[in-house]
C-alpha cells in the first residue's frame, strides 16, 4: 500500500515550482533594471523596483495557485494536504523573495557605485509613496492601485531587518488574497469570483491602512475614518486579515468539485 503524501512534501514541491517561476521573474526584473541603467543615468535601485513588482507578482501567482489543486487531487493527495502545503510554500516564498531581491540589489549597487557614474535612487520610494498618497486623496480607484503597487515602505539602509520583514508581510498578504480570489472563481464561478475580488481589494486597503497607522504614514482620504483605530491593534489586525483570508480559502477548497 502506497504511503500517503504528507503536506510537508506537497509544500516542498509547491515551493520549488513557484521558486522556479520566481527566479525567472527576478531575472526579468533585473534585465529591465539593467536596461534602464544603460539608457538612464538616474534610476531606482533594484530593491525599490523589486519592492513594487513583487506585490503584483505574488498577487498573480496566488490567483493561479488554485490550478495546482486538480493535479494533486487526481494523484491521490487530499485537499487538506494541498491547502496546508501551499500555505507553507507561500510562507517560504514570502521569506525568500525579499532576501533574494536585497542580495541582488546589494551587488548591483556595489558594481554601479564602483564602475559607473550612474546614481541609484536609494531613498526615493518613501517620498514617492507619500507624494502619491497626497495626489490621489479622494480617488478610490487611485487609492486601490496605490495600495497594490506602492505599499508602505521602510528603507533597508535605515533598518534592514524591519525592511525585509515588512516586505515579506506585504507579499505574503498579496499571495494569500490572490489565492482566495482564485479559489472563489474556481468554486463559485464568475459572480462569486467578482464578489471575492471586492472582498480582496477591501482587505488590501485595510491592510495598507493598518500598516500606515503603525508607521505614522498619512491615510487615504476615503479611509480617514480608520485614523481613530487603536494603534496597538493596528498591526495585529494585519495578521487577522491574513488569517481570515486563509480560513476563507480553506472553506472554498474543502469540498470543491474538481474540474477535469
Amino acid at each position: 500500500m502506497q504511503k500517503p503524501v504528507s503536506y510537508l512534501k506537497v509544500g516542498y514541491d509547491l515551493f520549488y515550482v513557484q521558486l522556479t517561476w520566481t527566479f525567472w521573474a527576478l531575472g526579468i526584473f533585473l534585465l529591465i533594471n539593467i536596461s534602464r541603467l544603460i539608457f538612464l543615468d538616474y534610476v531606482d535601485s533594484y530593491y525599490s523596483g523589486g519592492y513594487i513588482s513583487a506585490n503584483i507578482y505574488m498577487l498573480v501567482i496566488g490567483i493561479i495557485a488554485i490550478n495546482f489543486l486538480p493535479y494533486y487531487v487526481e494523484n491521490g493527495i487530499t485537499r487538506k494536504n494541498f491547502f496546508l502545503g501551499n500555505v507553507l510554500a507561500s510562507i517560504g516564498l514570502s521569506l525568500v523573495i525579499p532576501i533574494l531581491i536585497y542580495v541582488i540589489s546589494f551587488f548591483e549597487e556595489l558594481i554601479v557605485h564602483n564602475f559607473t557614474s550612474i546614481v541609484l535612487r536609494d531613498h526615493t520610494l518613501e517620498d514617492v509613496v507619500e507624494q502619491v498618497t497626497t495626489d490621489i486623496d479622494g480617488n478610490i480607484i487611485g487609492e486601490i492601485i496605490q495600495s497594490i503597487i506602492l505599499t508602505p515602505f521602510i528603507n533597508p539602509e535605515s533598518h534592514v531587518v524591519l525592511s525585509l520583514a515588512l516586505f515579506s508581510l506585504h507579499i505574503f498578504a498579496f499571495y494569500i488574497i490572490g489565492w482566495m480570489i482564485g479559489a472563489a472563481f474556481y468554486r463559485l464561478r464568475l459572480i462569486g469570483g467578482l464578489i471575492f475580488i471586492a472582498i480582496g481589494l477591501a482587505f488590501i486597503l485595510i491592510k495598507d491602512s493598518m500598516i500606515r497607522l503603525v508607521l505614522d504614514i498619512p491615510l487615504f482620504q476615503n479611509l480617514k475614518v480608520l485614523a481613530n483605530f487603536p494603534e496597538n491593534l493596528a498591526f495585529p489586525s494585519v495578521f487577522i486579515i491574513i488569517l481570515v483570508s486563509i480560513i476563507l480559502i480553506h472553506f472554498l477548497t474543502k469540498r470543491v468539485a474538481i474540474k477535469i
